[in-house]
């Protein structure tokens, strides 16, 4: 089938009336759902799926209420084969139960777009006229065909839309922990640019559990723990002092003697004033060895988004490194993090899985390297490694002392149902995790 838009053609139009004709804003928005199918699907899509239908598609998801109307006589093969689809769709009760997640959110509307689209392709009856028709009726010829089982164009878009509908649930999910992890940190609508990465960690079942361990964690406030106090800071509240040049305007309506009084014993009003402390990363080492899999890799995800969600409340990098018996790569992400990055860190945290022994010493000689090499801390920039792990490796406090020393590094350890007599004797804090919820996770995260 041909693209609807070429030079010299009357502009396409959509299969709902109060769209109307299809700019070249709206046809790139249908292009790149077509595109995000396609790679999703990791082959080629059938070829009348084209970006009008993805854009059919779109709407069917963003529109309150679509309205299709019914067939006109000047209909042509991709107008007819649209409104079939689309017809199908506003028919299926999936597609109303998706609208929860999808109306007038152009973010979840195109994931759900995308999916319906990726699977619809891979449903379809063939097409009659085309190659995948020929070679179809060839195979059934030969007794190989699976035309008795593939369902029709209205039973492919049912089953297509309940899949989107289940992906759709999970990218409202993953939006809202963006937003809530990167409040301030620039635009939410910047996650729309990563809508297929949005997508395949929709469809990500360690992301699913993630997002369930750290759903209704409140996290504690940060305000005056990342910070010092300075004059020329930002407001934070009231003290007593003699520093003038902090003093609260009512002070001012004070008779002289008494605010010269004040002044001379220390006892005016004064605005306190904080800057951002400069503060070197925080670090998370998670244990990925056999013996973690299951709830235990969970709960150490969880508590390392909360981690992040931490650093760049405070302006702070964040890192984390898996490791087993080798420490594995890391990721990194700046203090000042974007809603994007928020996907990068659960698509990080995802795609590892347990597995491998455990070499304490050899994760924490990498944690400080990296704070080294990389310039994260410093003489005047405290870092902290937050070590989450199940192990009882054996290792020696004189030479992790050192180590922290050198990089002006604390260590924080999380012991999961275990306990490491070394661990605890080099550690500035010392946590055994013994039922994996959620005040342990809170626990865990906070400190000044």
């Amino acid at each position: 089938m041909e693209d609807p838009v070429s030079k010299g053609q009357k502009r396409p139009v959509s299969v709902f009336p109060e769209i109307g004709p299809i700019d070249e804003v709206r046809m790139y928005r249908g292009e790149k759902i077509l595109s995000i199918a396609k790679r999703i699907a990791e082959r080629g899509l059938d070829p009348r799926l084209n970006a009008l239908l993805a854009l059919d598609v779109f709407y069917t998801y963003y529109l309150p209420v679509p309205f299709v109307e019914s067939q006109g006589e000047s209909d042509d093969e991709d107008m007819a084969f649209r409104r079939a689809v689309i017809s199908a769709m506003v028919r299926s009760e999936n597609v109303w139960r998706a609208k929860t997640y999808t109306t007038a959110d152009s973010l979840t509307s195109v994931v759900a777009a995308a999916s319906f689209i990726e699977r619809l392709s891979r449903l379809l009856p063939p097409s009659e006229g085309g190659q995948q028709g020929r070679e179809s009726r060839e195979q059934e010829e030969q007794g190989k065909g699976p035309e008795a089982g593939q369902p029709s164009v209205e039973e492919a878009a049912q089953r297509a839309a309940e899949a989107a509908m289940k992906d759709a649930e999970m990218a409202k999910k993953i939006k809202m922990v963006a937003e809530r992890l990167g409040a301030g940190r620039g635009s939410v609508f910047s996650l729309e640019s990563s809508a297929e990465l949005v997508l395949r960690l929709a469809r990500e079942t360690d992301v699913a559990r993630i997002l369930e361990k750290i759903e209704g964690l409140k996290l504690p406030a940060a305000w005056g723990r990342g910070s010092t106090k300075f004059s020329k800071g930002w407001i934070s509240g009231l003290e007593y002092g003699g520093d003038f040049e902090r003093v609260h305007y009512s002070q001012l309506a004070l008779p002289d003697d008494l605010f010269y009084a004040d002044l001379a014993n220390g006892r005016l009003l004064l605005y306190q004033k904080e800057l951002p402390a400069t503060r070197g990363p925080i670090y998370v080492l998670l244990d990925k060895s056999g013996s973690m899999v299951g709830s235990k890799i969970d709960w150490a995800r969880a508590v390392a988004v909360a981690l992040f969600k931490k650093a760049i409340d405070e302006g702070r990098t964040f890192v984390v490194r898996f490791f087993d018996s080798i420490p594995y790569s890391m990721m990194m992400v700046k203090g000042s993090s974007k809603p994007n990055d928020v996907l990068r860190v659960l698509s990080y945290l995802a795609r590892v899985r347990a597995g491998g022994g455990t070499d304490i010493t050899r994760a924490i000689s990498a944690a400080v390297e990296d704070i080294g090499k990389l310039k994260l801390g410093g003489r005047e920039r405290l870092s902290d490694i937050v070590l989450i792990t199940d192990g009882e490796d054996r290792l020696s406090p004189e030479v992790l002392q050192r180590m922290l020393k050198s990089a002006n590094a604390r260590l924080h350890s999380v012991m999961i149902q275990g306990h490491n007599t070394f661990l605890q004797q080099v550690s500035y804090r010392y946590l055994t995790v013994r039922k994996l919820e959620r005040h342990e996770a809170l626990e865990v995260v906070d400190f000044a």
